[in-house]
């Protein structure tokens, strides 16, 4: 019996060291698909197997949704150093309130640098170094949104323009920033995201404020284009469809912009790596090309089924893997996120119905981006939602601008979301 297992170990010993030989480097601009996935599965990149690298769901979009990743080893990317100057400095007068599950004390930067892996609200914390870090300046702006929708079965049905802006009134960085508050401080952003084209529903939107005060409800509100007229709608209204047809919640934008609280739970799972576009080509769109033309945004392959693949290149990134729970009411039952360690941006995530069903997949490209005063930020250029219910897709693609001095909270106003709705 003994000598029996003794050849059993000597022969899966054998058969590992094989593996490991016959594993390689995968070579940059090497296309991961249906046709190659089985043969690339035991090679490496920067180390890490790319079995590895694919969350169960990315291996199962590639196995049988015609999901494509272009391989590229990861490249360094590095953020303004006023960023981590203010995390430094402020780190020390941070605490965690565990009754509200918010952040006392911040003033800037990441709220909590240091993440222990055991600490029960290291979700939490994940999360609001997530919203709070600030490396996207004090102000971003995206004039153009190029959008299109798809219908998986039957292919592109159309394509929309968007705008989207947002300012910081809180934690601001930036030449021109002035303070890093404005206005009397209880404002932490105000946004503004609205259809432009086409006609029938231009002026499509949300205008939001959110508050430094956790336990204070958001305020929202929305264009109704077939009423030609605006309303002020629920602290809920983060969990409503956004309009215009796409595949988006409120709170899906920027893959995830929720704030821990307003969750039931939210449970740091493991660290890891995954594969992500993490250094997108900048700018994503040519506006030299036909305004809304799949020549126009160059590194979505809009021409080739299933339509919503990027064409940049996917990379290794360590992550903090969140299991998300939601309220009650909310259309979705689980979300599981994937936040860069370094950068708290989130490039990946995956979602599920009431029932524990796999529901919607939240794909972000991200890059390094100068802002108009020279803050070296880092931010969002194209990304892709895909409902498998509901058999439907949106992708975008904008250039995106940091520190304008004209997107502020004078200029982020409900009056903008009704003009642009030509009232």
């Amino acid at each position: 019996m003994k000598t029996m297992l003794r050849n059993i170990v000597v022969s899966v010993a054998c058969l590992a060291s094989l593996t490991l030989v016959h594993a390689k480097e995968v070579t940059p601009g090497t296309m991961l698909n249906k046709a190659s996935i089985d043969g690339l599965l035991n090679d490496t990149l920067d180390g890490h197997t790319i079995k590895s690298l694919l969350t169960e769901k990315m291996e199962w979009l590639i196995r049988n949704q015609g999901f494509v990743m272009k391989l590229t080893k990861g490249k360094p990317i590095q953020v303004d150093p006023m960023v981590e100057e203010v995390t430094k400095r402020n780190a020390g007068s941070v605490t965690f309130d565990a009754k509200t599950r918010a952040p006392v004390g911040w003033k800037g930067g990441a709220p909590f640098p240091t993440i222990d892996m055991k600490d029960p609200s290291a979700g939490d914390k994940i999360a609001w170094n997530a919203r709070y870090i600030g490396i996207e300046g004090y102000a971003m702006h995206e004039p153009y949104v190029w959008v299109y929708l798809i219908d998986l079965d039957k292919g592109v049905e159309r394509i929309q323009n968007w705008t989207f802006k947002r300012t910081f009134m809180n934690g601001r960085y930036g030449q021109k920033a002035g303070s890093a508050t404005t206005g009397d401080g209880t404002i932490f952003t105000k946004s503004l995201t609205y259809l432009t084209y086409p006609q029938d529903i231009a002026g499509i939107g949300v205008f939001n404020v959110r508050y430094m005060d956790p336990t204070k409800t958001e305020d929202k509100w929305v264009y109704i284009n077939q009423f030609r007229r605006t309303k002020r709608v629920s602290g809920g209204g983060w969990m409503d469809p956004l309009g215009g047809g796409v595949d988006i919640l409120v709170e899906d934008l920027n893959v995830w912009d929720g704030l821990p609280h307003w969750y039931p739970s939210i449970k740091l799972v493991q660290k890891r790596h995954i594969l992500a576009v993490a250094n997108a080509v900048s700018p994503p769109l040519d506006r030299t090309k036909p305004a809304r033309s799949f020549e126009e945004a160059p590194y979505q392959d809009a021409k080739n089924a299933p339509y919503y693949n990027t064409l940049n290149a996917w990379e290794p990134r360590e992550v903090y893997e969140l299991e998300i729970s939601t309220p009650v009411e909310h259309p979705y039952g689980k979300r599981v996120l994937y936040v860069d360690t370094q950068l708290y941006q989130s490039f990946f995530s995956e979602i599920y119905d009431k029932k524990g069903e796999f529901y919607k997949i939240i794909s972000y490209e991200r890059a390094p981006v100068i802002g108009k005063d020279g803050f070296k930020g880092y931010t969002t250029l194209q990304g892709r939602f895909i409902d498998f219910k509901r058999r439907h897709a949106t992708v975008w693609a904008a250039d995106m601008f940091l520190n304008e001095p004209e997107i502020n909270e004078k200029t982020i106003v409900l009056e903008t979301l009704e003009r642009a709705a030509g009232k």
